[in-house]
């Protein structure tokens, strides 16, 4: 076995053990807006552009396939680790080999492989140094989002998307485009690849790589629904269509609330606003912070995981949304049915605990609200890395039946003295749930002083603090089934 060779083995084994990351993250004002992808294959590394371009941008390049790569796998995508629609996809010949590769500064940049249909363009990259040895840029150079650009071309030329993720292992790299994002769309003909710098290596490196989909899309179907639902809270859910492509099952929907959800929805607004500690985006919490949950069921009745539709596109600021969600592909010919059988939805909640730090580490403060239990368990100083200095750190734990979320900026933390303190980072797991039927999450909240725009230094912690809960995502029950049967 040759040295590349090993690396290769070595990259391949690292993608199958890597975890995925944590789900639990804080929104912006405009959360709604952005995009969640699902991750291709498990890596803690993969960053969506639209959520953390810092960590994207200055990794890349361009490529070509070494007859040892070639030899030693049919298909880097076949490897255990990518998600199963794309191990298929390699399997059933869909995924195309590059000769194509750029050199300067004595830094090659490798396209090895790509899979493009039309849910998604997944691009294998390889970067070598003139020795021949891998480089893998680091973190901290990797934010020129200006200079370095990747972007899919239509026959004309003209950018489909330059929306892309990437995740880095130490022999190798992997864009990925999600297609469709705008509605129709015209197919990509080219991946156009323009770098400035790899890692801290300036230089300039340019590919025009083709993109082949004439197999994928003849292999692409399309399952017409057009069937529209109203829920008990005014959702108004229009399922236009499935498509099955060779690496992904899609879900196409459409969502928007009835004239006279709207109106409950404005005194929910009412009662948000200047609350938690986004105030400008509290009022369309209501509205737009909602989303749906599904599963697949088989012709035997058997269920599938259920997962949540997150990918949304605002149409307006009033909880307009276009959503397509990816799943692995759904076996040909065999009856299925998609079942979506719950919204989570944002609500104004009051939860308001006083306590002295001191008493709380030596006994945890419980308050109850309904049937949810929160008990407030530690807080302490704990430096932050990336800025080094100390804030508050908090351990809530929360028994719920129906509360599914509890985002960051609805905590909010006074002091008496009326100083606030915002949650800047947060963990949150899942646990056991009690003979009442009530699921326990456990919080780990990383807080800050609001007064300052970095975040001040926090010398010792108040003799009193007030822990104010403005807002929660709830679990709600629904029964919407449509066969979805793969042709």
């Amino acid at each position: 076995m040759t040295n590349e060779e090993r690396q290769i083995q070595e990259t391949l084994r690292k993608v199958a053990g890597a975890v995925e990351i944590p789900s639990f993250q804080m929104p912006s004002k405009n959360d709604a807006l952005q995009v969640r992808r699902r991750s291709f294959y498990r890596s803690k590394r993969w960053a969506s552009i639209g959520i953390a371009s810092a960590v994207v941008l200055g990794l890349l390049g361009t490529m070509q396939v070494s007859p040892t790569f070639a030899a030693y796998v049919k298909s880097i995508f076949t490897q255990d680790g990518f998600d199963e629609g794309l191990q298929q996809a390699a399997r059933q010949g869909f995924s195309e080999t590059s000769n194509l590769s750029v050199t300067d500064q004595g830094i090659t940049l490798e396209v090895k492989e790509i899979i493009a249909d039309p849910a998604q363009v997944v691009v294998a990259l390889m970067i070598k140094q003139s020795d021949g040895k891998q480089l893998l840029p680091t973190y901290p150079t990797a934010t020129n989002t200006e200079s370095n650009a990747v972007k899919l071309l239509d026959s004309k030329g003209e950018v489909i998307s330059d929306d892309w993720g990437i995740t880095f292992e130490e022999n190798g790299g992997f864009i990925r485009f999600i297609l469709g994002q705008k509605g129709q769309e015209p197919l990509p003909k080219t991946l156009s690849m323009h770098f400035d710098e790899i890692g801290d290596i300036k230089g300039n490196w340019k590919l025009q790589v083709p993109v082949t989909m004439a197999k994928t899309t003849a292999a692409t179907t399309v399952l017409p629904v057009n069937q529209t639902q109203v829920t008990k809270h005014g959702l108004k859910m229009t399922l236009h269509q499935i498509v099955n492509t060779p690496t992904a099952t899609r879900i196409e929907l459409e969502t928007q609330w009835t004239e006279a959800a709207k109106k409950q929805l404005e005194q929910e607004a009412k009662k948000l606003t200047g609350k938690t500690t986004n105030p400008d985006y509290a009022p369309f919490l209501p509205y737009q912070q909602y989303r749906l949950g599904y599963y697949y069921e088989g012709a035997d009745g058997s269920k599938g995981k259920e997962r949540i539709i997150s990918n949304s596109y605002s149409i307006d600021r009033f909880g307009h949304f276009r959503w397509i969600n990816d799943d692995d592909p759904l076996q040909k010919g065999k009856a299925a049915t998609l079942v979506i059988n719950s919204l989570h939805k944002a609500i104004p909640y009051d939860m308001s605990i006083t306590f002295h730090p001191d008493e709380l580490n030596k006994k945890p403060v419980i308050k109850q609200v309904g049937e949810d239990i929160f008990t407030l368990k530690s807080i302490k100083l704990a430096k932050d890395d990336d800025s080094e200095k100390q804030q508050m750190e908090m351990e809530i734990d929360v028994l719920s039946k129906d509360i599914t979320r509890i985002y960051l900026p609805w905590w909010v933390l006074q002091d008496g003295q009326g100083t606030t303190y915002r949650a800047k980072m947060g963990h949150q797991s899942k646990g056991p749930v009690d003979q009442s039927g009530r699921e326990r999450a456990t919080y780990k909240i990383r807080l800050e002083d609001s007064s300052h725009w970095e975040g001040g230094e926090i010398t010792k912690l108040p003799e009193k603090l007030t822990l104010r809960l403005d807002a929660v995502q709830k679990k709600y029950p629904l029964e919407w089934r449509i066969p979805v049967t793969n042709q």
